[in-house]
């Protein structure tokens, strides 16, 4: 995986640079590129997905082609799932929070979250593979299986996107909970 963390501590302007020599704006700045890692990382997993998505559509449009219209109802099912975990994950909440915002995200927090955003990187490689395989699949058997496990793993994608955001919203990090 991309080292987004080490990108933006090399791309830091002169004033960065000021900022961390001053007492108490060298652990916020290093917050605020951590949230900035964060958020790259999440851009990046959506437009992966995005891509598969993509793939997705134009799998479906061959099996139009071909007259197996009997799957599209799943397929599309999928593509939903797909559209609605990439939604959730371009807009989620950042892994880090400024100093008046209602959430706070400590470092054992944000390890947590980035857990969750490689797992999410990780099963890219996966819906690639089942898409390859459907996209060469004629049998009914075989066509059925592969929509299930992409069904399955779209549902899995949607989980870890909704633990994430329950991560960070926890109600016992939240000002009136303490």
């Amino acid at each position: 995986m991309t080292d987004f963390q080490g990108q933006i501590e090399e791309g830091r302007g002169k004033l960065k640079e000021l900022l961390l020599k001053i007492p108490g704006f060298k652990g916020y700045i290093a917050l605020e590129d951590r949230r900035t890692a964060d958020k790259m990382v999440r851009d990046v997993a959506a437009d992966r997905y995005q891509e598969q998505l993509d793939r997705l559509t134009g799998i479906m449009t061959e099996f139009v082609d071909r007259g197996d219209l009997v799957y599209l109802d799943k397929l599309e099912g999928v593509a939903v799932k797909i559209r609605t975990f990439i939604d959730k994950i371009r807009h989620a909440v950042y892994g880090y929070s400024g100093f008046f915002d209602a959430i706070k995200v400590d470092e054992a927090k944000l390890e947590k979250l980035y857990g969750y955003d490689q797992s999410l990187l990780d099963g890219i490689d996966s819906i690639s593979e089942t898409l390859n395989s459907l996209a060469s699949a004629v049998e009914s058997d075989q066509i059925k299986s592969l929509i299930a496990s992409l069904t399955q793993q779209a549902a899995d994608m949607v989980t870890k996107a909704d633990q994430r955001v329950e991560e960070i919203t926890r109600e016992e990090d939240l000002p009136d909970a303490q």
